[in-house]
């Protein structure tokens, strides 16, 4: 009996085990070729896609980097003009004062020689003063154009964070 059962196990073993083997040898039907072609087609393009957005997203970043840094510099660069106009406009108001204290004391002097030195201490305090309103508009100038640049760098930060920000709408939109 055990005889008998040990041989149909191993009969049945015989004859179930290369149905398996020939089963699993057999070759895909053009259905499934075409499934994993076309899976596999998805992928590469999926793949690109990833590629590409991680490319973009790398070059935006430096670029937002980049410009982060230029803007910091118009930033310094105008509170360097804005400190040398104030300083500039501080000293011309210094030697407007200086000039008009010379010119009250020209007119209630009476000796002719303190009047000669007040007179020529007068003119040149009234170049000076001059001078400086000479420097100080040139110095605006040079402020009016350091914000202009200023602006410019900020609307380029702003358009590359616009850019940053569509690129990630897109990223969710896509998904993962």
């Amino acid at each position: 009996m055990k005889r008998a059962a040990l041989s149909c196990a191993v009969l049945l073993a015989a004859t179930t085990l290369p149905t398996r083997g020939h089963a699993q040898s057999t070759a895909p039907g053009p259905a499934t070729l075409d499934t994993l072609l076309q899976e596999v087609r998805l992928l590469r393009k999926a793949i690109e896609r990833q590629s590409v957005t991680t490319t973009r997203t790398q070059l935006l970043m430096g670029r937002i980097a980049l410009q982060d840094q230029r803007l910091a510099r118009a930033r310094d660069f105008l509170e360097r003009i804005d400190t040398e106009l104030t300083t500039a406009e501080r000293e011309r108001t210094n030697v407007q004062n200086a000039a008009v204290e010379f010119a009250r004391n020209l007119e209630e002097t009476t000796d002719e020689a303190k009047r000669t030195e007040l007179e020529r201490n007068v003119r040149s305090f009234r170049k000076q003063v001059m001078d400086r309103e000479k420097a100080v508009s040139e110095i605006r100038n040079r402020q009016a154009q350091a914000r202009q640049a200023l602006e410019a760098e900020t609307a380029r930060y702003d358009e590359l964070d616009a850019w940053l920000r569509d690129l990630d709408h897109e990223l969710q939109r896509t998904g993962p």
